[in-house]
């Protein structure tokens, strides 16, 4: 587990976890193998390896946009808190 919260590639039980800072903000990206994680897994990893002091939230765009190349994958992105 990171302590500094860098970016990089993890492993939580059945799911790996890629962390990254696009233009400055977190996202997490969370996948198991074979099904969907579970809410449980995904915010364990939220509180695992981002910092607690920001907003995450699961975006969903406009469907021209929607982007997913793994079928059990979901995506978290750092949101302002206004």
């Amino acid at each position: 587990m990171p302590t500094n919260f860098t970016e990089g590639v993890f492993r939580m039980g059945r799911c790996r976890i890629i962390i990254t800072k696009d233009n400055g903000k977190w996202h997490l990206s969370i996948s198991t193998p074979n099904n969907q994680p579970s809410y449980k897994e995904i915010k364990e990893a939220r509180y695992k390896f981002l910092p607690d002091n920001i907003y995450m939230a699961q975006i969903f765009p406009p469907k021209s946009e929607f982007v997913n190349l793994h079928p059990f994958c979901h995506h978290l992105w750092e949101i302002k808190n206004d």
